[in-house]
């Protein structure tokens, strides 16, 4: 399913590459490099792999992704704690579709809310948010073959 040099996305550090294969305690792992971060290598069972890395999605996945944030509403939980975990258990999920709600909420607490009102969020919601939209556009860049830099505003012509 996957081989050195493939580009994959692992649920926690995002956009990521497998550099090669090694054998630990008589077990088969991919190392993984982590495109962003401290660079730091990760090993991941071979035979385990379905919950940590996946293949980055095709066009037409992507596509059904902006489908998906299309129908995302702004939504503010106003209990802070109980917010924080369904952030974080969203961003570590690996899912790409709570990475685009995510990503979407982001964009809600940037620029407006439903009630015209500013959304007041604290810097670690922020930072989750910003996390999930990184792992988001850096992949959603790959798929539909636009530079990292350019990817915001492309995606925002499509959600338009």
């Amino acid at each position: 399913m996957f081989e050195v040099n493939d580009k994959v996305i692992h649920s926690r550090e995002g956009l990521s590459t497998i550099v090669g294969v090694t054998e630990m305690a008589g077990n088969q792992y991919f190392i993984i490099h982590a495109d962003r971060g401290g660079g730091e290598n990760i090993y991941v069972l071979i035979n385990n792999t379905g919950s940590l890395i996946r293949k980055i999605m095709n066009k037409d996945e992507a596509l059904e992704v902006i489908e998906f944030m299309r129908g995302v509403k702004a939504e503010f939980i106003s209990n802070t704690k109980q917010r924080r975990d369904i952030y974080k258990r969203k961003l570590l999920s690996g899912n790409v579709l709570d990475l685009a709600y995510l990503s979407r909420q982001l964009y809600f607490y940037h620029y407006y809310n439903e009630n015209g009102q500013p959304v007041r969020l604290g810097p670690t919601d922020v930072q989750i948010l910003k996390d999930a939209e990184i792992i988001l556009f850096d992949e959603l860049s790959i798929s539909f073959k636009v530079e990292r830099e350019n990817i915001a505003d492309y995606v925002m012509k499509l959600l338009a």
